[in-house]
């Protein structure tokens, strides 16, 4: 046996993104001999491909390295890599509190995974590898395929270039860089070979894309998406209300794949906060474009992300927040207190008067969160007699042969069923309704 390969764990924290990497990450290993395990018992190399966003995910991170660094003690040679958001962030940190550590790899170095890690294992005893960032990112190593799924998500950009003034995004993954047209087009096509039902599209702001040297926009590749025959869905995530433009809302109406759900992030409901937050857009604008998006698909699901308790949010700031939730019907929400994230603006006013208390942020959390759970599970009630086809994606995580699947409304459908339906396309009579599922039986 090779004794240069591996048994690999990959652990995953954060968004979409990191999990398509991670997906990524698992079949360039394998192309290079390397075995990826499910268990983290089995493997003699452990990999975490972290996040930045919050302060708690990284601590989460932090431990989990530390207690598989213990593995060292009994063998020598396990290893133990921190990919990812962090890996570019804290690699200082990283290094003095975790010396044993035998990678840090940025996001940005994704395709030279394999060969650092090879490097690692051909040179004992060199120490932690912590590679140069790219000038560039590769985005060829995202037409290498991944591990199958009814549903395939396809970054189309990688950083940001906005600098929203609590995100951290811009300084883990860089400024925005649009992947290649043909590139996106080809591996959707592969993937509608494979059997691939669904695509989403991936980057931190989807409808500012654009390829340069093809003068091709959001809206090219979604009609040219629309054209791939044998894929039938078609999601993104995420866009910014700040770029939406009357022929991107068309695209609801004129494209039958394009779903009929969006994630459109609001953050707050106040001008001034969204001012302090370099956000770029009003109150108004963003009811403009939910108000346009809902003449066009009347049940459309709307989702967003909004922070309470940003530094100098007043009670009015949070009010008129609350009333555009009220406005908006948000059928699902992230909703997270403010989180300092080192080296942004916000950071620093946190720790001014203009900081706002915890016991505060949490009765503001708490608050919409209340609104939320009536507006979901109003929402999703309306679907309770209907039949509703669904895509089959997995085994649910409780109960004996259930499964998932979603609508077009992109709302999760609990039904039994045998696994072998998993990837195909089935109807279902939605028979009860929570705020975050439906329960549904098998049509026919």
């Amino acid at each position: 046996m090779d004794t240069l390969k591996r048994k690999i764990w990959i652990k995953t924290y954060g968004c979409q993104m990191n999990t398509r990497d991670s997906e990524t990450l698992k079949t360039l290993l394998m192309a290079e001999g390397h075995t990826v395990v499910e268990q983290e018992k089995d493997a003699d190399i452990a990999l975490l491909n972290t996040c930045s966003i919050r302060d708690l995910a990284e601590s989460k991170a932090i431990g989990k390295a530390g207690r598989l660094l213990k593995n060292k003690r009994k063998n020598p040679n396990y290893k133990v890599g921190i990919l990812g958001c962090m890996a570019s962030r804290q690699k200082e940190l990283l290094l003095k509190i975790l010396p044993q550590l035998d990678w840090i790899i940025p996001p940005q170095n994704l395709s030279e995974v394999p060969q650092l890690i090879q490097k690692s294992l051909q040179n004992k005893g060199t120490g932690c590898i912590v590679p140069t960032i790219p000038e560039s990112f590769e985005f060829q190593c995202y037409e290498k395929g991944v591990p199958s799924s009814p549903v395939l998500m396809v970054p189309i950009q990688q950083g940001c270039n906005m600098k929203c003034s609590y995100c951290i995004v811009p300084t883990t993954r860089g400024e925005q860089q649009n992947r290649p047209f043909d590139s996106i087009i080809r591996e959707i096509q592969q993937a509608a070979q494979r059997g691939i039902k669904e695509i989403m599209l991936l980057g931190q702001i989807v409808n500012t894309y654009k390829d340069k040297s093809l003068n091709q926009d959001f809206v090219a590749l979604l009609q040219a998406v629309q054209a791939i025959k044998g894929i039938e869905r078609i999601r993104f995530m995420s866009p910014h209300p700040a770029f939406f433009t009357k022929q991107f809302i068309r695209c609801y109406s004129e494209l039958s794949k394009l779903c009929p759900s969006i994630h459109l992030p609001l953050q707050s409901g106040s001008d001034r906060i969204l001012k302090a937050m370099h956000r770029a857009y009003t109150r108004e604008k963003f009811l403009e474009i939910i108000s346009q998006l809902r003449e066009i698909q009347p049940r459309i699901s709307i989702s967003t992300d909004i922070i309470v308790g940003y530094p100098g949010e007043t009670e009015e700031d949070f009010a008129a927040t609350y009333q555009l939730f009220e406005i908006a019907k948000f059928d699902m929400a992230y909703i997270f207190k403010y989180s300092p994230r080192p080296t942004t603006l916000a950071a620093e006013q946190q720790t001014t008067k203009l900081g706002i208390s915890d016991a505060v942020k949490e009765q503001r959390n708490q608050k919409l969160l209340e609104r939320l759970t009536y507006y979901s599970t109003l929402y999703n009630r309306q679907f309770i007699g209907e039949i509703q086809q669904i895509l089959v994606e997995g085994k649910a995580h409780r109960g004996d042969n259930k499964l998932f699947g979603r609508t077009v409304f992109n709302k999760k459908v609990i039904f039994e069923g045998s696994p072998d339906l998993i990837g195909t396309f089935q109807f279902t009579k939605i028979k009860n309704a929570t705020s975050s599922v439906l329960l549904g039986d098998l049509e026919g």
